[in-house]
C-alpha cells in the first residue's frame, strides 16, 4: 500500500507541469473559422492534442494535469463543455470508468485548417496485496501503453469527438464527426 501511495504521489506531482489549455481559452466559438473537438481524460488514462498552426506548436493534455488526476481519482471532475451536441459517449462518460479513476471530458475551440494530432496514454501502477487467510502475497503488474498517434486538419463548422477505446488494455483513439 506503501508503494501504492508512493507511486499515485510522484505521478501526481510530475503530471503538475501539463498544459490543460490552449491559448485561445475562453475565445468565442467562430464556425466560419473554428472547429471543436471534445476530448476525454481520467486518471491513469489521458488524451493529448498537439495543434500546429502557422509555425507554432501548442499541446495540451486531459487527464494527465495532477488536479484532473486527483479530481478523477476521487470521482469528482466534472465535464467541461462548449456546448458541443451530446454523443452517447458524452452522456454517459462512466462507460469508460475503473476504480479510482473517473472518466470526464473536456472540449476545445480549435482553429479550421489546422494540423490536429491525438494520442492516449495508459498508465497504471503495480498494486501488492496479501491474502492473509492463505498466507500469499500477489502482485498485480501495472499496464503501460501509448496509442498511435492519430492525425487531421478539422473543417470550419464541426464538432469532433476523440472516443477511447472501451478496454482499458488498448490506447487508440477513435476520430469521429459529430452531426
Amino acid at each position: 500500500m506503501k508503494k501504492l501511495m508512493l507511486i499515485s504521489t510522484a505521478a501526481l506531482l510530475l503530471s503538475g507541469c501539463v498544459n490543460t489549455e490552449l491559448s485561445n481559452a475562453g475565445k468565442a466559438y467562430n464556425p466560419q473559422t473554428d472547429a471543436r473537438i471534445r476530448l476525454y481524460g481520467q486518471n491513469g488514462r489521458y488524451t493529448e492534442m498537439e495543434v500546429k498552426q502557422n509555425g507554432k506548436t501548442e499541446k495540451v493534455n486531459v487527464g494527465g494535469g495532477w488536479g484532473q488526476s486527483f479530481g478523477s481519482m476521487l470521482y469528482l471532475k466534472g465535464n467541461e463543455s462548449l456546448g458541443m451536441p451530446d454523443s452517447e459517449a458524452s452522456k454517459k462518460p462512466s462507460q469508460f470508468n475503473n476504480f479510482g479513476s473517473s472518466t470526464f471530458f473536456k472540449e476545445f475551440v480549435i482553429p479550421a485548417g489546422a494540423e490536429i494530432t491525438l494520442k492516449s496514454e495508459i498508465v497504471t501502477p503495480d498494486n501488492t496485496y496479501t491474502d492473509y487467510a492463505k498466507g500469499i502475497k500477489y502482485t498485480q503488474l501495472g499496464y503501460s501503453c501509448s496509442g498511435k498517434k492519430l492525425t487531421f486538419t478539422p473543417q470550419a463548422g464541426k464538432d469532433y469527438e476523440a472516443l477511447p477505446a472501451a478496454s482499458t488494455a488498448q490506447c487508440n483513439l477513435t476520430l469521429v464527426e459529430l452531426k
